[in-house]
């Protein structure tokens, strides 16, 4: 099966068409992170106690990937306690949901995750991650 595609009358060079295999919804860039030496605490919205602890892989200022023991259902409400390591270390909580997962797929063990920040928990969380992300080089969007 073949399709037609309508072209342009136009003289203005259009940029190369491509197909991604996964369309990008990022809106920040990300930042790789040693996960052996960050720290991630993890519990659903609303509970008292955190409930898992884990690693972080990437950040930004709009969302985050990690690794806990348990996989969390996409759509999942989290509340998220991070260090980040380096000379000048960053702690900053949030909350927001999980969005995909990262490996295969929710198999036992340690399960990769991404989740989107909705909120910090305070303007001081929200300043200490763009610091931390503005000193390892990456410019924060308006």
């Amino acid at each position: 099966m073949t399709f037609a595609f309508p072209h342009s009358e136009s003289s203005e060079p259009t940029a190369p068409k491509s197909t991604p295999r996964v369309a990008e919804t990022r809106q920040q860039p990300r930042l790789k992170v040693s996960a052996a030496y960050s720290v991630l605490r993890v519990r659903r919205v609303g509970e008292t106690d955190y409930q898992w602890t884990g690693h972080i892989y990437d950040v930004s200022m709009s969302g985050m990937r990690f690794e806990i023991d348990d996989a969390l259902d996409p759509g999942t409400h989290v509340e998220v306690r991070g260090l980040l390591p380096g000379q000048t270390n960053a702690q900053f909580s949030a909350r927001g949901r999980i969005v995909r997962y990262h490996d295969e797929g929710p198999e036992a063990g340690p399960t990769r995750m991404g989740m989107v920040f909705e909120e910090f928990s305070t303007r001081t969380d929200e300043l200490r991650l763009a610091h931390y992300l503005d000193d390892a080089g990456l410019r924060i969007a308006a």
